[in-house]
């Protein structure tokens, strides 16, 4: 989650800056709302995005676009804060809107905020968040294949990446949140297998936390991919998936494994 904590917060920059104008602009100390500037920004934060995303296409064939469930849920989000929004906007204004002066209830403002929060939170999970994924994601394969690239004397190679919790703070709803975890495997044999993996996963106490089967993978020689179980949803992006979860971080593992030859 650190990538994508950093895109999040070069991505807040523009948003901070405006509010921060707006702000002033509000209470008289600017005679002029200052949006040029952000609004560049936040252009050219999104064509950089766009150059990254278009660069892990070419190298790691990471799709440009969500799975359709991601989108639809993300475009639900956006649409429900600004009806929301709009509604309360305008009930205020029919009832106790009408005896409140424009400095603190103006209805227009209100329009622009919204308008710029849905820009904002579009961007923000159409393009910074999936940005910082897929960097996350990347990086996750590159560590795991230089761990697997010297390995000589077994047929596949297993690898722990990443053990962490999928949120951004350490709040209590955080802190009730399980362990997604990411496993590689690569097939180092020269021939295309057909091969199934059995994790134990440990944690810091040596006690057992989960047995889990993957699924039956199909691998290419010398390739490298997530190890896919049962928990490894189908409905998310590549760079959203994790093999399994546990209560608790993954402090060592023991597998066994079995393969053959495709049919």
């Amino acid at each position: 989650m650190l990538f994508v904590m950093i895109t999040l917060l070069i991505f807040s920059v523009p948003g901070i800056w405006f509010l921060w104008t707006a702000i002033d602009f509000k209470l008289g100390k600017r005679e002029k709302l200052s949006w040029k500037i952000p609004v560049i920004m936040l252009i050219l934060l999104t064509m950089g995005s766009i150059v990254i995303q278009i660069f892990l296409l070419k190298k790691y064939s990471f799709p440009l676009f969500q799975t359709n469930l991601e989108t639809v849920v993300g475009m639900s989000v956006v649409g429900i804060i600004a009806i929301l929004i709009l509604i309360i906007n305008l009930l205020i204004t029919k009832t106790a809107g009408k005896n409140l002066p424009k400095s603190v209830h103006d209805p227009k403002t209100v329009n622009v905020f919204t308008l710029y929060l849905s820009i904002f939170l579009f961007i923000t999970l159409f393009i910074a968040a999936p940005t910082g994924k897929k960097i996350g994601f990347a990086a996750s394969i590159n560590q795991a294949m230089a761990s697997t690239q010297n390995v000589v004397d077994e047929e596949f190679s297993i690898v722990l990446v990443s053990s962490e919790k999928e949120c951004l703070r350490n709040t209590s709803s955080c802190r009730d949140m399980e362990y997604s975890n990411q496993f590689f495997i690569k097939n180092n044999l020269g021939k295309t297998q057909l091969v199934q993996v059995k994790i134990r996963a440990l944690n810091s106490s040596n006690e057992e936390m989960k047995v889990i089967d993957s699924k039956i993978m199909r691998l290419e020689p010398n390739e490298l991919r997530l190890l896919e179980t049962e928990e490894t949803s189908e409905d998310s992006s590549v760079w959203n998936q994790y093999s399994f979860q546990t209560d608790h971080r993954i402090a060592s593992y023991e597998h066994m494994l079995r393969y053959r030859d495709p049919e």
